[in-house]
């Protein structure tokens, strides 16, 4: 088996070992100000209140792997099973593709999970996107590094994040695959990028 392969197994198998828990994003306390964010991703998202520290954050919404049957994958189940919607403004941007795992392939392909949230405005807000291995065939993969952000939304607002994993096709045929991790306001008839900062590289205790 060639060495990179197995050098990602088991980096994939060290993440596995030190991930922090997957703990369901709890929504802010009545009566505070808020706005709405919706997730779309085909990786694994969490997010939180951003107090100068990373490593608290909730899971907002992680990527299910299903097979070509459209039946979930046991092993590998999205969260929430069923994603939260709060009736916001339709999407701006198109579905992310599905990939297939860079370990055990067979238990199907990733899926884009979409949630709907009320989160806190007028705040530091911490968005973070876990590393993610697509597999090419059994030798093979590529990788998205992590990506974390911080903003600060407007009450009232509506909001989206699009962060995955994208193919492009060129017009030789030939495929490419870009990560993404997009932060914008969703405004009537268009959507608007807004401010983000990297996070301080410092752990809560």
């Amino acid at each position: 088996m060639d060495l990179k392969f197995l050098a990602l197994c088991s980096t994939l198998l060290l993440s596995a070992c030190n991930h922090q828990p997957w703990v369901p994003y709890v929504d802010p306390p009545a009566g505070s100000d808020t706005a709405r964010l919706r997730v779309i991703t085909n990786g694994e998202v969490r997010g939180g209140a951003y107090t100068g520290c990373v490593g608290n954050e909730q899971g907002l919404a992680r990527a299910g792997r299903f097979g070509s049957d459209g039946q979930p994958s046991i092993n590998y189940p999205q969260s929430p099973v069923t994603p939260p919607q709060l009736g916001m403004p339709p999407r701006k941007l198109p579905t992310l593709d599905q990939y297939l795992g860079a370990i055990r392939m067979a238990e199907g392909a990733y899926t884009e999970i979409v949630a709907e949230y009320r989160v806190p405005a007028g705040m530091p807000f911490v968005l973070q996107r876990e590393a993610l291995a697509a597999g090419v065939d059994g030798q093979r993969y590529f990788q998205c590094a992590a990506d974390t952000q911080v903003v600060t939304f407007e009450r009232g607002k509506d909001y989206e994040l699009y962060t995955g994993m994208k193919y492009a096709k060129a017009p030789d045929g030939s495929v490419s695959r870009r990560c993404l991790f997009l932060i914008y306001e969703l405004s009537a008839g268009t959507f608007m990028p807004i401010a983000a900062t990297a996070p301080a590289e410092r752990a809560c205790r």
